[in-house]
């Protein structure tokens, strides 16, 4: 290989990192940046891999499961009631580059710092932003009005930070627990943590706050038993003296009769009415309210636009086929998880950095029991990164080994 094509080689690699931080980073704040620095990625992605192909590549499977679902996909698509719309949707999947590309071009523990060190301090700077403007804006003009009535929603529908705010705090929790250094000090982190997990409570998104605290849980477990005992002190304090409508409003989870939670068990049995006619392929991935509406009138706020929950939705649009896929790919990206974190032990940094994508993967499920976060772009944009973690640190852990 000639002196050239080596450096450009180089140079493609450095920029696929670089618009990945870009679509990732920038899912937080403006979609259009993020889709930018999406497709500058599968531009460079695509022109590396014309020019050496040689990257590197973890076990088949992997690539099996997603290739299978994408199958999936085109099948429930070529047998949808609006074949064109699902087809076009299915570009989806290309999301699903993030994940790879994760682990494929971040080379060496020195860049993964660096993009983490930019990550966190934007997302941190961010925070702090919407919490100055929510307090000037929000809160002073109308101290009268309860959390639920003035939501943050500065960059994005309130849910959706919500959870990208809950992956961003599972990835740096972690990192406060090892004696290392290695993203930036203890209190540089603790302060960041800070203005991201108090905007995360502004959101006021249930679900990303319970699926929060089963990460945190996670980590608490696997890693700092005695961070896991003054955790849940601290949560049962917090309910038992923190105001009213902030304790209704984290309670109102395991309220059956609230609206909101209401809302979903009927969007639950409506769609349970759609397998049963869509049972095999799904209605493929198209407007599902232009069907919802043929089995009910909505009633309640945003009822039919999607079934708000992973399971139920996935069913609906790709039917048993896909559903089966589906979980076959969650499972199979956890089991691996949990083994990566096994087999790494022996590095605390590349450890941690397993056990962070392992939390982020059980809080993305748990907060997807109650929304439609696998395709929402902005929350998924970030998810394949966090999950991507996971295989870079055994990639990492890997090439350490053999040094």
């Amino acid at each position: 290989m000639s002196l050239t094509k080596e450096k450009s080689v180089e140079y493609l690699d450095k920029g696929i990192m670089i618009s990945l931080g870009i679509h990732v980073i920038g899912s937080q704040w403006y979609i259009a940046l993020s889709s930018i620095g999406q497709g500058i990625m599968l531009a460079l992605l695509i022109i590396r891999l014309i020019l050496n192909h040689k990257v590197y590549k973890a076990e088949s499977f992997i690539y099996i499961v997603f290739l299978l679902f994408v199958l999936s996909e085109i099948i429930s698509s070529i047998f949808s009631v609006n074949p064109a719309n699902s087809f076009m949707n299915t570009k989806r999947v290309l999301l699903f580059a993030g994940f790879f590309v994760t682990f494929t071009f971040i080379k060496d523990t020195k860049r993964l710092r660096y993009f983490l060190i930019v990550f966190f301090i934007f997302s941190a700077l961010l925070s702090t932003y919407e919490i100055i403007r929510f307090y000037f804006e929000a809160y002073l003009p109308n101290k009268n009005l309860t959390l639920n009535d003035m939501r943050l929603q500065y960059f994005g529908y309130p849910i959706t930070n919500g959870e990208i705010k809950m992956l961003i705090l599972l990835l740096i929790l972690p990192f406060l627990f090892i004696k290392e250094n290695f993203v930036l000090k203890k209190y540089w982190l603790a302060l960041i943590f800070a203005p991201i997990f108090i905007t995360l409570f502004l959101t006021a998104s249930r679900n990303a706050i319970l699926g929060l605290f089963l990460g945190v849980i996670v980590i608490g477990i696997l890693k700092n038993r005695k961070f896991l005992l003054i955790f849940l002190l601290v949560t049962v304090l917090f309910l038992l003296f923190s105001p009213f409508e902030i304790k209704d409003r984290i309670l109102s989870i395991a309220d059956l009769n609230h609206p909101s939670n209401q809302s979903r068990f009927v969007m639950w049995q409506t769609g349970l009415k759609i397998i049963k006619d869509h049972f095999f392929v799904g209605i493929g991935d198209t407007d599902l309210l232009q069907i919802y509406t043929q089995y009910k009138i909505p009633v309640y706020h945003g009822e039919g636009v999607h079934l708000h929950n992973n399971f139920m939705q996935v069913f609906v649009s790709f039917g048993i086929i896909g559903l089966i896929v589906w979980i076959a790919m969650m499972i199979y990206i956890f089991c691996r998880q949990i083994k990566i974190y096994i087999i790494t032990r022996k590095d605390n940094l590349l450890n941690t950095l397993a056990l962070a994508s392992l939390a982020s993967m059980v809080a993305f499920q748990i907060s997807g029991l109650t929304e439609w976060n696998f395709s929402d772009y902005e929350f998924a944009a970030v998810l394949w990164f966090a999950l991507g973690l996971s295989y870079l640190s055994q990639k990492l852990f890997l090439q350490n080994a053999k040094t």
